[in-house]
């Protein structure tokens, strides 16, 4: 006879497991780094300054005992009392670590932080030179006692914008607070916490203080979500999807007449359409694709246009604009990010260019691309962020502002992959903050704003969809490197990714 009650206890418990298993080591994507160098790092502004993913809240993301974002409710508070002495600072962190193991929290580290005093504490960090000195996790469970090591420490400096991942010591004062994970996958699931403590050396105290350790709590993840299929669904692979009533325009520029199709397609040099390039390791999406050459020292390679009212008659107030992407082989963006394809009323007057926008003169919101994430142990290493360019009626420099669509990490894109890429703009209501901003990753969402003026007045409408690919700033290429895109299309409603 089956035992199904025993089945399904044990089921359960293997689900519960999972989920603690995945929770105890947090998603990776998440951590604060230190960074290979002193703008690589954790800092003030940022929990992963080379992805250019940036802290909630200045100075850094925590939870307190309670949940409470930014509490004051330490999970442990030590006094260090300035005594000129070096020696080990003990918090009991056992109620964290237990939250950590059940899978109530990630494990995203520990935040620490002065809660009373006016004193400056320094501390080992893990790069010391004295290695009995460095940050220490005492975890016992039942008979048995583990001493863990810390895999990160840094500190963030309200007066400096540099990381400090690779010093020596760690400081805590109402001007610095100090990150410490450890990597604690090794310990047993299966056995309960009796005490966890951490320990940290301090080696000098500019004055008493109380410092109170809370759970780091930074980060960009979306909840898991199912693609989301549009018009594009009713046609496999676009075929027949020109026809629909909602499409403005499409194209899979499998014709070898594609640049008449648009209204204006430009820097012919270094376009062209393929159907193989070994060298890029290209892999069509389906038939042709268009491949952008970036060329060394340049900085120009795709400006094409398709402007609505010399092909359409008038100029839309929203628009979709989906395009696929595929980054070769030979991408990497060393030293200065650049734009990409979007959606923009310029007019020829303002918008680009440092041309600042008024919201009467023009605006854009094409897209961008960023550094490419450096190699190393950084857990976006390679990645490439992209996002949104936008001059708006409400900017504050000279040149647009920079929307990374960082929304499940879902705008970091690998080489050698097709990704679905789409943008909806609906502008406001003139004076109005109400026009919108929203980004897609293969049918998944990846940013919103809801908030934005692109104008003041209602004679500016969507002039255009803009297919730029552009290297800075002013830095050219230092090399050759090339992008593919396919499977273009414009419309009244959204689309979404192909079946």
């Amino acid at each position: 006879m089956i035992r199904w009650n025993s089945i399904l206890r044990t089921v359960a418990s293997f689900l519960a497991l999972s989920v603690a298993v995945s929770a105890f080591s947090a998603d990776r994507k998440s951590d604060w780094i230190e960074g290979a160098e002193k703008g690589d790092g954790a800092t003030r502004d940022y929990y992963n300054r080379a992805a250019r993913l940036e802290w909630k809240n200045f100075m850094g993301d925590w939870r307190d005992s309670k949940g409470v974002g930014q509490g004051a409710a330490a999970y442990a508070i030590a006094r260090v009392d300035d005594t000129d002495s070096g020696r080990f600072i003990e918090w009991d962190v056992t109620e964290l670590i237990r939250e950590w193991r059940g899978g109530k929290q990630p494990n995203q580290g520990f935040f620490m932080r002065l809660v009373g005093g006016r004193g400056k504490i320094d501390f080992c960090s893990r790069d010391h030179a004295e290695s009995e000195r460095r940050p220490q996790f005492v975890v016992a469970t039942g008979t048995n006692s583990t001493t863990m090591r810390a895999i990160a420490d840094t500190h963030l400096v309200k007066s400096t914008y540099q990381s400090h991942g690779q010093a020596e010591l760690l400081r805590v004062s109402g001007e610095d607070n100090a990150l410490v994970r450890f990597d604690l996958s090794s310990l047993a699931l299966g056995k309960s916490v009796s005490k966890a403590t951490l320990r940290l050396y301090t080696t000098r105290q500019y004055g008493g203080a109380d410092v109170g350790v809370f759970r780091c709590a930074q980060g960009h993840v979306a909840e898991a979500a199912e693609p989301l299929f549009g018009l594009s669904a009713r046609y496999p692979n676009d075929r027949g999807i020109s026809a629909d009533k909602a499409v403005i325009f499409a194209t899979g520029f499998e014709s070898e007449s594609w640049a008449k199709e648009w209204t204006r397609a430009a820097e012919m040099r270094v376009i062209d359409t393929v159907a193989t390039d070994g060298a890029r390791k290209f892999e069509p999406l389906r038939g042709k694709a268009l491949r952008v050459r970036i060329a060394k020292g340049s900085n120009a390679a795709l400006n094409t246009l398709y402007k609505f009212k010399p092909e359409t008659g008038s100029e839309p107030e929203a628009v979709y604009f989906r395009y696929y992407l595929r980054l070769g082989a030979d991408w990497n963006q060393s030293i200065e990010g650049g734009k990409m394809p979007g959606i923009s009323g310029t007019y020829g007057i303002a918008g680009w260019g440092g041309r600042k926008s008024d919201g009467r003169n023009g605006w854009s919101a094409r897209g961008l691309f960023q550094r490419t994430v450096p190699k190393g142990d950084n857990p976006l290493a390679g990645l490439t962020p992209i996002g949104t360019y936008c001059y708006h009626a409400d900017m504050k420099g000279q040149y647009g502002d920079n929307f990374i669509w960082r929304d499940g990490y879902r705008g970091y894109l690998e080489n050698n992959r097709w990704y679905c890429v789409e943008h909806y703009v609906k502008l406001n209501t003139p004076e109005k903050k109400d026009g919108v901003l929203r980004g897609w990753i293969d049918g998944r969402p990846a940013f919103e704003k809801t908030d934005l003026r692109y104008r003041l007045a209602d004679k500016l409408r969507i002039e255009q969809v803009w297919m730029n690919i552009y290297h800075g700033g002013k830095k050219p290429s230092p090399h050759d490197q090339h992008a593919f895109i396919d499977n273009v299309v414009i419309a009244r409603e959204y689309i979404g990714p192909l079946r």
